[in-house]
């Protein structure tokens, strides 16, 4: 993509190759879970009650509102104003790199707010690293507030330690030896104030507990005997284990991850776990990147209506 509101044909196509790596790496997913459940995994899909699906999606859309305000709320922080529809259709794009390991690829966000806003990246590049480190210090809230019991806690240990971990280094003097962080450290230092964090974590939960009760409708769809603190468990601790991977999308290891915890605390048999892990991805993670298509198709056209300006930064 580049500043006169035209589409970059080397990035479109690097984003397509991406999208069809991703799409195939999928698919060995789906056969290699086809094989653990013996052939039976078409045969537990047919005998979900579709019509539940509906509102598992209207669950995870629930999920992305609240994570859009508070990637606004975020831009307002440092100073970054943007149009409200705007600021819609940019972090809607971001959804498309959902797929990239850890959603590193959600810079795409900052790319586009540099094209049409001419805000530089080392600006806004702090807003989703900011995004990413309260996504995991709520899943990891989340994690224990389901009950993840005491088999799990050292992993729930682990991963707080990395978020406290993570926060400690960008708000500590560090990052003003190096030049190149300047005005990001200081940004960075901004957005992990306490209080914020603290309130945005909380905010994270709430929204990954949403997309929770969308994987808690794809079980129940199944008829599984699984509660809705086991299924927070299993999203939550499968969610975790995918962004650790540093796999596209956490593709692979998010759904063993998940067919296993689905297995193993609802006492079911392999077909059945496997069937719920595929329709929990389809719910939550290949509904994000559709969303995602679509608001960068909305983007695209938005851009190149307008010419480039700048946004009101203070």
């Amino acid at each position: 993509m580049d500043r006169d509101g035209g589409g970059d044909p080397h990035a479109d196509l690097n984003l397509k190759r991406s999208l069809l790596l991703v799409a195939a790496l999928t698919v060995a997913v789906v056969v290699a879970l086809g094989f653990y459940s013996d052939g039976k995994l078409f045969d537990e899909l047919a005998s979900f009650r579709w019509e539940l699906f509906p509102l598992a999606l209207a669950l995870t859309t629930v999920n992305y509102l609240l994570r859009f305000w508070r990637w606004d709320r975020y831009l307002k922080r440092v100073d970054i104003h943007v149009p409200f529809g705007r600021s819609l259709s940019i972090f809607a794009a971001g959804l498309t790199m959902t797929i990239t390991p850890a959603k590193l690829g959600e810079l795409l966000k900052c790319a586009l707010l540099h094209r049409s806003f001419a805000v530089p990246v080392r600006r806004s590049a702090p807003v989703v690293l900011a995004e990413r480190v309260t996504d995991a210090s709520g899943v990891v809230v989340l994690a224990l507030v389901g009950g993840a019991g005491t088999r799990s806690w050292p992993l729930l240990v682990l991963a707080g330690i990395a978020v406290v971990g993570a926060v400690a280094i960008v708000r500590s003097p560090l990052l003003e030896r190096f030049a190149f962080f300047g005005e990001a450290a200081e940004a960075s230092r901004a957005l992990l104030t306490v209080p914020l964090f603290v309130a945005m974590t909380l905010l994270s939960a709430v929204s990954w507990f949403f997309e929770s009760l969308a994987a808690y409708v794809c079980v129940r769809g199944l008829h599984l005997d699984l509660s809705l603190g086991d299924t927070i468990v299993v999203f939550s601790l499968g969610s975790l284990a995918g962004a650790a991977s540093f796999l596209p999308g956490g593709l692979g290891v998010a759904d063993a991850s998940m067919t296993g915890l689905i297995r193993l605390l609802g006492d079911t048999t392999k077909a059945a776990a496997a069937a719920g892990t595929v329709l929990i991805r389809l719910a939550t993670l290949w509904y994000g990147v559709l969303l995602g298509l679509i608001g960068l198709a909305v983007e695209e056209r938005l851009a190149r209506r307008q010419p480039v300006r700048r946004s009101s930064m203070r």
